[in-house]
């Protein structure tokens, strides 16, 4: 093998280590397969997310996350988190509420329907959450263990980076 052709696979491999390094501990590409996040993220999105920010001092409500479902250990979902820690959420009517204060919805697909109505108590170290699309989502209200623990929280969305229409911060 020619110098150049050694130095172009050094190069190559280098630079695939470096990528794999920094998606394991840093960053994290996402595919979202649901509408369950539409209108803020399509079917079929690519999305890249931070990994290094999802600690219990910096979640926030409303953060889109990306996490492991407790009822769906293989699997990885998006979606909004709406209840923290201690909190009571009860939805209602078309409308949550978190500990009885109404809740921002603008970022809602459509009128919500009724379905998953219910008073969710949201134990310590654990977090609640609804997808935007909320009449089309799988999410905290149907799953067997309501509540995703800390640990199960994997990154925070940032980037849409695909489709490019659609390229930009969330």
């Amino acid at each position: 093998m020619k110098g150049r052709a050694k130095r172009g696979m050094a190069v190559y491999f280098a630079v695939t280590a470096l990528l794999s390094v920094v998606f394991k501990a840093a960053l994290m590409l996402s595919f979202v397969p649901s509408g369950s996040m539409e209108n803020t993220i399509r079917l079929g999105s690519f999305l890249v997310s931070t990994r290094f920010d999802v600690g219990a001092e910096n979640l926030e409500r409303y953060d889109v996350l990306i996490f492991t479902p407790p009822d769906c250990p293989d699997e990885t979902y998006v979606k909004r988190l709406i209840g923290l820690p201690g909190e009571t959420v009860e939805v209602r009517d078309g409308k949550v509420y978190a500990d009885g204060a109404e809740l921002d919805g603008s970022f809602g697909k459509g009128p919500q329907n009724r379905i998953g109505d219910g008073v969710y108590n949201v134990p310590e170290g654990c977090y609640f959450f609804l997808g935007d699309n909320r009449n089309h989502s799988y999410d905290s209200r149907f799953w067997k263990e309501k509540y995703v623990p800390l640990e199960n929280i994997k990154a925070r969305a940032k980037y849409i980076v695909f489709p490019f229409a659609d390229a930009g911060p969330l």
